[in-house]
């Protein structure tokens, strides 16, 4: 009687451990919403000079599953930074001035996950953006803001940890966008920029 117990509990743990180990690497769910905590720095040596090249970028993105790997999302970010800088008001001295720029990318993303452990999975992907910028540089007794829409695109990777219906993990991503134009100029500025951080979200 024990062996017949026995043989029965065997032959349930072997039916039964396919089933979990499926569970277990089902990728990111049918779809899943992650909030990022990311150190951005912009590439542009003008943004350099004014002390406005690096912030903590903050991010939330949602993403549906399209086949069985590949995943189509959005992301909407914010980065904000101070600081000062000498510049140049006309033909005078070089003055110190407040800077401050703020940056809002908008993204449309596709990526492809894969399952590399029975909790681990990786995914790669590429897409656009429309991401509004303000610089803003306050001198002596003026201020001079500007803002503009550019239109981008960005390639990254990310790696993840799940924990039930829950995953975190780390992320980098590359951004390049046009020139910022203030009031029709072309500023030869643009805002490219490379972020790495972290993610925690929940899939459903």
């Amino acid at each position: 009687m024990k062996k017949i117990v026995l043989l029965i509990v065997a032959l349930s743990l072997i039916a039964v451990s396919p089933v979990v180990y499926g569970a277990d690497t089902i990728l990111l769910g049918n779809g899943n919403v992650a909030l990022k905590a990311s150190y951005l720095n912009f590439t542009e040596g003008a943004l350099e000079d004014l002390d406005n090249d690096d912030a903590l970028y903050l991010g939330l993105e949602a993403y549906n599953k399209i086949t069985s790997n590949l995943y189509v999302g959005m992301e909407v970010g914010y980065a904000r930074t101070d600081g000062s800088a000498r510049i140049v008001l006309g033909e005078m001295e070089p003055v110190k001035a407040d800077t401050e720029l703020t940056f809002v990318p908008i993204e449309l993303n596709l990526k492809y996950a894969l399952d590399i452990a029975p909790r681990l999975v990786a995914d790669m992907g590429a897409g656009i953006s429309y991401s509004w910028m303000k610089e803003e540089i306050s001198g002596p007794g003026q201020s001079s803001p500007g803002d503009d829409w550019l239109w981008g695109g960005q390639i990254f990777a990310a790696l993840n940890y799940k924990i039930e219906r829950f995953f975190m993990g780390i992320n980098a991503k590359y951004q390049f966008t046009e020139n910022f134009e203030i009031r029709d100029f072309d500023t030869d500025v643009n805002a490219s920029n490379w972020r790495i951080g972290g993610q925690i979200g929940i899939m459903f």
